[in-house]
């Protein structure tokens, strides 16, 4: 019998987006379990620590994203998350390395900090609030101070105090996107190969969850000439909803048509110009 396949974390954690891609794309069968950030303890107390994502198979457990991901690679070859050459390999490093450390706290963790607090903001922030609460409940006075504690959160505040806030947040977006279209380049995918790696799985969820969660409107991005095909690809290695929350959250179905998916299974238990998110 296969060891269990355990994925926990925060429904609307960025890295938690990453890792649950991986196990679709794997065609690996998971139970998502989710953690309150106000006792994580009670639920991962296991790692010694309160990072998320953490993945268990088993009586073994891993902690950060891109990790994970190698260690998948290493028990689960098919589908390789790294690349299928040494080329690949190392442009899947140094894209998610980028997309960890400077897309994901730029796009969303500045965003929220740097963000006034408007009627909107409180709004974007109340509705992360229900997701989390749906998968590990949280009291009603956290949920309506949620607006609040983004800003004050420990781990928003770390990540974006090692970004470059010299440049303006509006300039930071603007060449992020910039950058993400000149890795592209004229690839299928960010690894350069035919399949998707973990590098586009570290950017896809971040821009496509806000959309179909209902944190934005529309999809810009869709008309881009470069990504908008890119979304479509990597959408259909993945099923409609792979961001382990319950589908009535999911307010936008995907805005193209793809082939029906395939590749894996879903979860056993569900639980500027940019606003990504707020």
């Amino acid at each position: 019998m296969a060891d269990k396949i355990e994925l926990y974390g925060y429904t609307t954690s960025p890295y938690v987006r990453k890792v649950s891609c991986y196990l679709y794309y794997k065609g690996l069968e998971f139970d998502f379990i989710g953690v309150s950030p106000v006792e994580p303890e009670k639920t991962i107390g296991f790692s010694d620590g309160s990072q998320v994502p953490v993945l268990k198979i088993g009586e073994e457990w891993r902690r950060d994203s891109s990790a994970i991901g190698i260690w998948l690679d290493s028990l689960f070859p098919k589908n390789s998350l790294q690349g299928t050459t040494l080329d690949e390999q190392q442009k899947t490093k140094q894209v998610d390395t980028w997309a960890s450390d400077q897309f994901i706290p730029s796009i969303f963790f500045r965003t929220a900090i740097e963000a006034e607090m408007t009627d909107a903001f409180r709004r974007r922030a109340w509705r992360l609030a229900d997701i989390v609460s749906s998968a590990a409940e949280m009291p009603d006075p956290v949920k309506k101070a949620w607006p609040d504690l983004l800003k004050q959160a420990p781990f928003i505040l770390r990540m974006v105090s090692e970004l470059d806030q010299s440049e303006p947040l509006h300039d930071m977006q603007q060449r992020l996107f910039m950058e993400l279209t000149a890795h592209l380049g004229d690839g299928l995918y960010l690894s350069g190969g035919s399949i998707p790696s973990m590098a586009d799985f570290a950017i896809y969820p971040q821009i496509m969850f806000p959309y179909q969660v209902g944190l934005l409107d529309d999809l810009i991005l869709l008309q881009h000439p470069t990504l908008g095909p890119w979304l479509k690809r990597v959408a259909g290695h993945l099923p409609q909803n792979p961001w382990c929350v319950d589908e009535e959250f999911i307010v936008n179905p995907l805005p193209f048509d793809r082939a029906p998916f395939r590749c894996g299974s879903f979860p056993r238990n569900r639980t500027g110009p940019f606003r990504w998110g707020w």
